[in-house]
């Protein structure tokens, strides 16, 4: 069989601003998830992968068999778009994902077929079934795959000018927390599965020695690369002789161990992206967060530039204990903290979530328009704020610490890397510096 995979763009590459002011969204990156079931399909098929985020164009002539669509939420009416136009043309179209997985039935009315659940675990009996004409319409992952079997992905099918999708590697799975916002709890179950570290060791090299490693950079796609600590200790032992840099996604709790610090910067960390997501007691409590309170985020983030790991924190802004001063309050935060980067969403009820479910039960949801649970425009009703008052503090928060001055102070005042957290703001910051504030 000729099998396409997709991964598709969001609808728009825009979103309104209350005034109506087009505002870009950040870039967006898809992960290894498609590479993934390239490698694992049988080598009769052949596999093409289509990415939108990187900029690849959907070919509805490409002679396809069957056509695969992986989808976020946001993603979800641009994937629903390419599904109904090859069904159109008389084409077999699968869903999975994070939104199909959650949401089956409203996908069913899209495609043929739908994956729930982890793709490794419906994919290779999807296939088969497909080239016998016996697709079935859903296709249910029963248990969590062992992750000490999943094959490294297939990273040929990735065509990126931009030089990151090969870049990417995982040596966990799932989440040892459960936000109150968050969708993998929902995905991968109450678990946290670690891959064998020699086999993590193993794939870096490989990459090492087909010079598909671009910069000598790998960034981890773990939800939380630190949630065992004794595994993340001896992973980063074994990524020392690399002599690789990395970054990943961290939670706070890295910087209460001075050794698994040390063994981070000394494994080749350059950047942790750390949910802090809020410097208000009350809202980590609303959201769950149980990984400390906000007042002990200075000296974390102390220890963790102490080891010259830049920090990137990751910012929500609308639980209901936020009133309007709190869009302030998190910028002095930030500078006096010297953060080399930090992103904000508005709090986004996605479906599976707990926050959904109240926000549902409750009348709190503006809409269910699934293109704009995008974490930058407002879907819901805040409890001490009106939402056009939420999306315009999100916004100019985020102009403002793209600003050259408060880039430089945080940068230059972290004393940590300088390269790294400069190119990376400066990049975005040409998203936010021809808008104007107050938009």
């Amino acid at each position: 069989m000729n099998i396409y995979l997709i991964a598709p763009d969001l609808e728009s590459k825009f979103h309104k601003s209350p005034k109506g002011f087009k505002i870009p969204y950040p870039l967006m990156f898809s992960t290894s998830g498609l590479q993934l079931l390239a490698a694992l399909t049988p080598k009769e098929h052949y596999v093409k992968v289509v990415d939108e985020t990187i900029g690849e164009k959907v070919d509805y002539d490409c002679g396809a068999d069957l056509v695969g669509i992986t989808a976020m939420t946001t993603q979800a009416p641009r994937a629903y778009k390419i599904a109904d136009e090859f069904r159109r043309r008389g084409k077999r179209v699968v869903m999975g994902g994070f939104h199909p997985s959650i949401l089956p039935q409203e996908a069913l009315l899209h495609c043929d077929a739908i994956s729930i659940g982890e793709g490794e675990a419906t994919w290779p009996k999807l296939i088969d079934d497909a080239k016998n004409n016996r697709l079935k319409r859903v296709y249910q992952a029963d248990e969590l795959v062992d992750f000490s079997e999943i094959p490294w992905p297939d990273r040929s099918v990735v065509r990126d000018k931009r030089g990151m999708l090969k870049n990417f590697v995982q040596t966990t799975r799932g989440c040892p927390f459960a936000c109150s916002f968050c969708t993998v709890i929902k995905f991968f179950g109450h678990t946290y599965r670690l891959r064998p570290v020699e086999d993590v060791v193993a794939e870096i090299k490989m990459l090492k020695q087909t010079r598909q490693l671009k910069w000598n950079f790998v960034f981890f796609s773990d939800d939380n690369i630190c949630g065992a600590p004794q595994y993340a200790k001896e992973l980063f032992r074994a990524l020392i002789p690399l002599k690789i840099r990395w970054a990943s996604q961290c939670s706070i709790s890295i910087a209460e161990d001075e050794e698994l610090l040390r063994l981070a910067r000394e494994s080749g960390c350059v950047a942790l992206a750390i949910g802090l997501e809020s410097i208000s007691d009350a809202s980590l409590l609303t959201a769950n967060k149980n990984m400390g309170k906000a007042e002990d985020y200075e000296k974390a983030i102390r220890a963790i530039h102490s080891n010259k790991i830049a920090v990137f924190g990751l910012f929500i802004f609308g639980f209901d204990s936020d009133d309007e001063g709190i869009f302030d309050s998190t910028l002095r935060f930030i500078e006096r903290n010297h953060l080399e980067y930090a992103m904000f969403s508005v709090l986004t009820p996605l479906p599976g979530t707990i926050f959904y479910n109240e926000f549902k039960r409750d009348g709190r949801l503006l809409h269910e328009d699934w293109g704009k649970y995008d974490f930058q425009t407002v879907v819901f009703k805040p409890k001490n704020m009106d939402a056009k008052t939420l999306q315009l503090g999100r916004y100019n928060t985020a102009k403002k610490i793209h600003s050259i001055p408060s880039i430089l102070r945080r940068i230059v005042g972290a004393k940590t890397s300088l390269a790294f957290p400069m190119l990376f703001n400066l990049s975005l910051r040409r998203l936010y510096k021809r808008l104007p504030s107050g938009i």
